[in-house]
């Protein structure tokens, strides 16, 4: 299964490294037992200077892609988000690995002077079709990827309206 993998690009990220992704996979496959190729963002041969062409590669990569999973790591920068409304625009499916106790799943959170306990994201949860705390969990959603119906960008207009 081709996937790609969203998230952090710097080595300064919680990773380390740039190439975090490569060993995310490896993981992965072995945690679903699926043969996983990873359309390693980093890896296309680009002009990295011109940001076009990165975006252009990337709405490539994802179109190319059978899923696409977001690291929502608490130092995840604004590529990622829109990664994700790119997998819904392309009707691809969308795990999010928000791990628990992070600032996206899981930790309390005071809004409008209110302490929210086990607070969930409202636009990670809003986007992705499966939320995991655990790469285990991205492991098992793996598996189930062929019936999972993905949200569109319908959910824009949906919210919208209702």
């Amino acid at each position: 299964m081709k996937i790609y993998i969203a998230g952090k690009v710097t080595k300064e990220s919680v990773f380390k490294t740039h190439h975090w992704r490569d060993d995310f996979c490896a993981q992965l496959s072995l945690l679903s037992g699926m043969k996983l190729v990873n359309l390693d963002p980093l890896k296309a041969e680009i002009n990295s200077d011109d940001p076009k062409a990165i975006f252009r590669s990337d709405c490539r990569l994802i179109n190319n892609a059978e899923c696409v999973i977001v690291y929502l790591s608490d130092d995840i920068s604004v590529g990622g988000s829109q990664e994700i409304l790119i997998a819904k625009y392309l009707e691809k499916p969308v795990i999010g690995f928000a791990p628990f106790g992070g600032k996206f799943n899981g930790s309390t959170k005071i809004m409008m002077g209110h302490e929210i306990k086990n607070y969930k994201d409202p636009f990670v949860f809003s986007t992705c079709d499966v939320v995991c705390g655990t790469i285990e969990e991205v492991g098992e959603a793996l598996k189930t990827i062929k019936i999972i119906k993905p949200k569109t960008i319908s959910i824009i207009d949906e919210a919208i309206n209702d």
